[in-house]
């Protein structure tokens, strides 16, 4: 069932590229200071590994900073817009495919909220192993309990978990990582409840 939920969710994005495109915001507030704060911890010449890319919006921003970041993504769809936009891109699926790297930093935002609790502690393995030595994790979750289908924005069924504050420690603690940002916010058309994150891979 997990496998499945996640390739309906992949379908959802291969078919609503321009539906997600028009729906998404710019980044501002929390996002901004999120996103900061994760850049404001690199030197200039780190390098950067972006899980779930989408449109490009956060490596357009990330990359006008001066850091250097490959795009991602699991939706070939999305692969192909960014390709248009004569930006490098790659297909990668978190869940299945090599990371490659090591990278200073893995950045992820509203991907781990597709994945159930056990393939995010899969994912987190994969993260961990990709770091370079004490490198970081910045990603997004949404706040919530259980999990759940919606079709808002693409009109496509897509798979959340939600998370609460205690079981994603322990996660990123299992899996070798001390948190240096935790934000709690609200963004989003409707406002929803959002963890920040960034973890330094510890020891």
């Amino acid at each position: 069932m997990d496998e499945d939920a996640n390739k309906k969710t992949l379908a959802a994005y291969q078919q609503g590229v321009k539906q997600y495109n028009a729906a998404s915001l710019p980044i501002s507030g929390s996002v901004k200071d999120w996103i900061d704060a994760s850049l404001a911890l690199l030197t200039p010449s780190a390098h950067i590994l972006e899980l779930g890319s989408a449109h490009g919006r956060d490596a357009d921003y990330i990359e006008n900073k001066g850091f250097k970041i490959d795009r991602t993504d699991a939706a070939q769809a999305f692969v192909d817009y960014l390709k248009d936009q004569n930006k490098d891109a790659r297909l990668l699926n978190a869940l299945t495919d090599d990371y490659g790297g090591p990278y200073n930093m893995i950045y992820a935002n509203a991907v781990l909220l597709h994945f159930t609790p056990e393939q995010t502690k899969a994912v987190l393995q994969k993260v961990h192993d990709a770091l370079k030595p004490n490198g970081l994790f910045s990603f997004s979750v949404k706040i919530g309990d259980g999990s759940a289908w919606s079709e808002a924005k693409l009109n496509a069924p897509r798979y959340f978990t939600y998370w609460r504050e205690e079981p994603l420690k322990e996660a990123l603690v299992n899996a070798h990582f001390d948190i240096v940002y935790w934000h709690e916010a609200q963004s989003g058309h409707t406002s929803e409840s959002w963890y920040h994150v960034i973890a330094r891979l510890g020891g």
